[in-house]
């Protein structure tokens, strides 16, 4: 049967697949954890309130430096997170991952909150990032993982990505709470500074009771040999009673790719990740996909968009966190968009193509724009020039929050084996805050030092990722998870280029294939080898042999 098209189709597909929507939702405000303190921790530097606090001088030669320590330290604690989600998210299950890392994140929050109380010293607001950044690197891999073996195939997409969303909303309340409160608020002045922090804490308590109520990933059971549990929680997040074919179908589908791969060790599930071309590029590709979308510069601009603002002649702190504001608000928005209308419509391919080339345009457009005119002077009154350079950041986000926001996060979940799927998620978003760590720390150097090439040398890495997306990411709309290996077989460069033609994506061909162990290679039991069966035109063809996924 067709599904409807549109804006009604939308709602008929909330209705069909509501409990997919709402484990989403409530595993999702995961990613507005990270989001919240992304957006707070630029315009906290910028207040004099915290500045005071920590006896902190902005006019020093070391303020760069250590703005990008205070940044950054989260990140290194996210990093070690990611790491840990292998090992916890394989052997507690996704759902006690999230319990923990919401409980991490709840500590480290309080600890942050709490700093400088009766000393200016940055000790124990280091510690304090360093341990809410574990919980978030630990939930930034949990939540895609978590959705990803949940969502129905109809929908994955979307339902992976509204981590993103959250992950934006976060973002944009943040700006928000430090312009207002930067703004309006007249008490005690270190309060404008604690009263951000504390209010993180809200998405990590929602996150911690929300996810008590939703059923462990059936994928993971399945892979622990608990195939009733299972079939249990299939039929729970489906909403469809235990017995229903369609909830029996999907979950010998599950139990047939884990076949002979249940409970492997690290060393196993890493040596898989090398058992052969098509199962180490599937491995590889989250960690590609997170290095090109953090050295796009986005996270950058989350962090020191104050600062980049006055760069291009926005003064003023109220003025530069409004502006944040308001590129919160354009996030937020395009996110939602873009997951309504992008992800399940136009494929994640192309998306990130579009998305790619308007973020290359935009950071062009800012580093000519700031080479040619240079610094901005008090007081000047911007031109028509300076004017469209803030439009372009503004475009940016655009473009980044249909593209390669949450497109990443949703290709690094697909693409990944399902018996691999917790490392391989561990490695990608590890890659994530490696190289965000390493941003967050010469970002504020680089603008004081090379200026307008550090808007020069994003937009060369977002054309660079836009080139990687043709050539190698194949289109995954709709196709189920076990028979997503079928995309990485044959010459893949050539199959991913033509997957840049909607009429020759060979994920048209596979949205109702059905992963048979004993044939995997038909949908019709004809034994020809392709895709497609009857129609030799429409097949695809898998050359050599098969590799098991």
């Amino acid at each position: 049967m067709e599904r409807e098209t549109g804006f009604r189709g939308i709602l008929a597909d909330i209705h069909t697949y509501r409990r997919a929507y709402v484990l989403s939702i409530v595993a999702a405000f995961g990613g507005m954890l990270f989001g919240w303190d992304t957006g707070l921790i630029g315009g906290i530097l910028t207040m004099s309130s915290f500045q005071q606090s920590f006896a902190l001088d902005k006019d020093s030669k070391d303020f760069s430096d250590l703005q990008g320590n205070i940044v950054s330290i989260l990140q290194a604690g996210a990093f070690f997170g990611a790491a840990s989600s292998f090992y916890l998210g394989d052997r507690l299950g996704r759902r006690m991952t999230l319990i923990i890392a919401a409980v991490i994140f709840l500590t480290g929050s309080l600890i942050q909150t709490c700093a400088a109380l009766n000393t200016n010293n940055l000790a124990q607001l280091y510690i304090g990032r360093l341990i809410g950044g574990f919980g978030v690197g630990l939930v930034s891999a949990a939540v895609p993982t978590y959705i990803g073996e949940n969502a129905n195939k109809e929908i994955r997409g979307r339902c992976i990505g509204i981590m993103q969303l959250f992950n934006v909303t976060g973002i944009m309340l943040s700006y928000f709470v430090n312009y207002g409160i930067n703004k309006n608020f007249k008490g005690r002045a270190d309060l404008k500074w604690r009263i951000p922090f504390a209010l993180q804490m809200l998405p990590g308590l929602i996150l911690l009771f929300g996810i008590l109520s939703q059923n462990e990933s059936p994928r993971w059971l399945v892979e622990k040999s608990r195939v009733e549990d299972a079939r249990t929680a299939l039929s729970q997040v489906r909403a469809k009673p235990e017995q229903d074919p369609s909830v029996e179908h999907e979950l010998q589908e599950i139990i047939n790719d884990f076949q002979g791969r249940e409970k492997l060790s690290f060393i196993q599930q890493f040596r898989g990740a090398f058992e052969s071309r098509s199962i180490f590029y599937r491995s590889s590709l989250g960690v590609i996909l997170m290095f090109w979308q953090q050295a796009s510069g986005t996270n950058s601009i989350n962090y020191y968009s104050p600062q980049i603002f006055a760069s291009i002649g926005v003064k003023g702190t109220s003025a530069g966190l409004f502006a944040t504001g308001i590129y919160g608000v354009v996030k937020v928005v395009f996110t939602l968009l873009g997951l309504l209308v992008a992800t399940e419509q136009i494929g994640r391919k192309w998306s990130l193509i579009v998305g790619g080339a308007g973020q290359a345009f935009a950071m062009f457009y800012i580093g000519i724009h700031s080479g040619v005119v240079g610094p901005s002077v008090d007081g000047a009154v911007l031109n028509g020039s300076g004017v469209f350079a803030v439009v372009c950041v503004y475009l940016f986000v655009v473009f980044y929050s249909f593209g390669w926001g949450p497109i990443p996060y949703i290709l690094s979940a697909e693409s990944s084996p399902n018996h691999l799927r917790s490392l391989v998620m561990a490695l990608a978003l590890m890659t994530q805050w490696l190289v965000n760590f390493f941003l967050a720390k010469i970002t504020p150097i680089m603008l004081s030092n090379i200026t307008y090439g550090t808007f020069l040398l994003f937009g060369c890495f977002c054309a660079l990722a836009c080139l990687y997306t043709i050539c190698c990411v194949p289109e995954t709309k709709n196709v189920p998870l076990e028979s997503i290996y079928l995309l990485y077989e044959g010459s893949i460069i050539k199959e991913c280029v033509n997957d840049c033609f909607p009429s020759r994506t060979r994920a048209r061909k596979l949205q109702s294939h059905s992963h048979d162990v004993h044939n995997p290679y038909t949908l019709d039991n004809e034994g020809d080898g392709s895709i497609g069966g009857k129609n030799k035109k429409d097949a695809i063809h898998i050359e050599g042999t098969h590799n098991s996924v």
